[in-house]
């Protein structure tokens, strides 16, 4: 009964504003009959301009009453649209279709917003965003792999000059009359690896044919003049240079086919497993059984996707050169990434690698131990970029061989 009352109370304003005109009308005609006329005029006027003043009042608050739930995110609500009053039903179902409007162009920007945040965080490369204090309001999940923070909540967390495999620039934005400053991080290092293995790679095939094609006529010469020569001086000197022709000819022959890589078989794998067998076999060396050799796998059951037997080679070559290294422990630990991928560290607290060494570790046939041949790593760099990875090290504080991938 309330509500329509009030509903009839709305539509008075009309009686109202009739009966006011009407007295209008016949006091112009009658001004001399009564003054009671104008009084009723007066209260009619009145009447009139409060109701009027009421309506306008009551919409003024479902237009704020919209405007502050549309601010604050809040589109459940909805004007009733069974009124009597015509007029208030068609501004009803208007405000709900503003309502409605606003609901569905909100939506869609939350939507771009989560798009793009994913886009932005699908990138390898790093984007921070600073505002003119400092601080840092938004950045994606490559800017804190590639600066190997766990947060950047200020500037002073992002160096101010590149370093040896990242490229920072940065940049001052204006958006709003607000300044920003934008800062994008690129990982060099990949692409690096990437030119240097191919660039070895073709230094070894052009050098491997060119010292084939040299020493065969050697040796075939050296075998001729040994046949027709009868001096015994020159015979064993023919000898020695056909011996030695053909022994750097088995050498150059067998690096060939060692450094030539199969095709990646690809599957996904468990991970621990897998570092458990190559510390074994590592442990099973001569020099590895008096080395404590510990390992670390977290989570247990994190798995990677890659060749089995080639990062198995790759590990194994790094744990060797660990434990020629003299070190009293070795730790290998593998963890998961915000990006996804996994790192495999080995380090060793052996003999540090000087500054001057640590420059051609990867360079093919560069070794400091006399059994060495200089192979090993720079075929593990091989092919950890075979298998879509990276592989680095450091001296400080011991030296440590990272695997990613």
């Amino acid at each position: 009964m309330a509500s329509k009352s009030g509903k009839l109370w709305q539509m008075i304003p009309i009686g109202w504003i009739t009966s006011g005109l009407v007295l209008a009308f016949f006091s112009g005609i009658c001004l001399t009959l009564s003054s009671y006329l104008w009084i009723l005029l007066a209260i009619c006027s009145i009447n009139c301009g409060i109701l009027a003043m009421r309506g306008i009042e009551r919409i003024k608050k479902r237009m704020r009453f919209v405007m502050d739930a549309t601010v604050s995110g809040d589109f459940s609500y909805k004007f009733p649209t069974d009124c009597i009053n015509k007029e208030e039903r068609e501004s009803n179902q208007m405000l709900n279709s503003i309502v409605e409007h606003f609901e569905s162009l909100t939506k869609e920007v939350r939507q771009n917003e989560v798009f793009l945040a994913r886009m932005i965080n699908l990138t390898d490369i790093g984007l921070a965003v600073a505002d003119a204090k400092g601080d840092i309001r938004l950045h994606n999940e490559a800017a804190l792999r590639l600066l190997e923070r766990q947060a950047l909540t200020n500037v002073c967390q992002i160096p101010q000059q590149a370093f040896v495999d990242l490229d920072i620039k940065k940049n001052d934005v204006t958006v709003n009359e607000k300044y920003f400053t934008l800062f994008t991080i690129s990982d060099l290092s990949r692409k690096m690896q990437e030119v240097e293995v191919k660039s070895w790679e073709k230094l070894t095939r052009v050098l491997t044919h060119e010292i084939m094609n040299s020493l065969t006529p050697i040796q075939s010469i050296a075998e001729t003049m040994s046949e027709k020569t009868k001096s015994q001086e020159a015979i064993e000197a023919f000898a020695t240079i056909s011996s030695s022709s053909r022994s750097l000819m088995q050498f150059v022959k067998n690096f060939r086919e060692f450094s030539i890589l199969p095709t990646p078989n690809m599957r996904v794998i468990y991970l621990k497993p897998l570092l458990q067998s190559c510390v074994t076999m590592a442990e099973s060396y001569e020099e590895g059984k008096q080395i404590h050799i510990s390992l670390i796998c977290f989570p247990p059951e994190l798995m990677v996707y890659t060749d089995e037997t080639l990062l198995s080679r790759v590990l194994i070559n790094i744990l060797k050169n660990a434990i020629e290294a003299n070190p009293r422990t070795i730790s290998v630990e593998a963890d998961l990434k915000a990006d996804e991928s996994v790192e495999i560290r080995i380090a060793n607290d052996g003999e540090p690698i000087s500054e001057e060494t640590a420059e051609h570790i990867f360079t093919p046939f560069f070794t400091t131990r006399e059994s060495g041949n200089g192979i090993g790593l720079s075929l593990s760099r091989r092919i950890v970029t075979h298998l879509g990875g990276t592989l680095s090290f450091k001296t400080r504080p011991m030296t440590c061989f990272s695997v990613r991938i």
